[in-house]
């Protein structure tokens, strides 16, 4: 995935919002945004291991320069998985989360045959856009996720074919 250096996101519902790509020095702000947004958020140190690792961050900024959204892609060989996917709940039920993963799927280089992604069974919010995307579920992970209380919670696999 290549991401946009640095350009305007005009297909986001948010006015000047700018889509850009995630450097080392975002990992502060990108766990602040894991942290309001995820139950059991990534930290700063998972964050700038992804990006070391090489998979692609998307961040959405406001025009005042507020991180409203981020998304982590891998890619490998012909396929692509979304790592991560945070918004701002101040900018959530706007549209936003499918139109980052819009941009990010018209990102993907040629040549990707499948994007993959897991999600919590519970979050069915997430699996309802997800799915008015394209995806589709293949399968369940069974106690993946840590789950409030300290027990455990399944992840849905879901993919969409390109």
């Amino acid at each position: 995935m290549i991401p946009p250096a640095n350009s305007t996101a005009a297909d986001f519902p948010v006015a000047g919002a700018r889509l850009r790509a995630a450097g080392a020095a975002d990992s502060v702000a990108l766990a602040q945004l894991a942290h309001s947004a995820h139950s059991h958020p990534w930290s700063e140190r998972q964050y700038l291991d992804s990006l070391e690792a090489g998979h692609a961050t998307l961040l959405l900024e406001s025009a005042a320069g507020e991180l409203i959204a981020c998304c982590v892609v891998s890619q490998l060989f012909d396929e692509a998985e979304i790592l991560d996917v945070a918004v701002a709940p101040r900018w959530r039920r706007r549209g936003i989360a499918r139109a980052l993963l819009q941009q990010v799927i018209d990102r993907l280089p040629e040549g990707t045959s499948r994007l993959l992604l897991d999600v919590r069974a519970s979050n069915e919010a997430a699996r309802g856009l997800y799915a008015g995307l394209g995806f589709v579920e293949d399968g369940v992970r069974r106690n993946y996720y840590p789950a409030t209380g300290g027990g455990r919670e399944d992840a849905i696999l879901m993919s969409c074919a390109l």
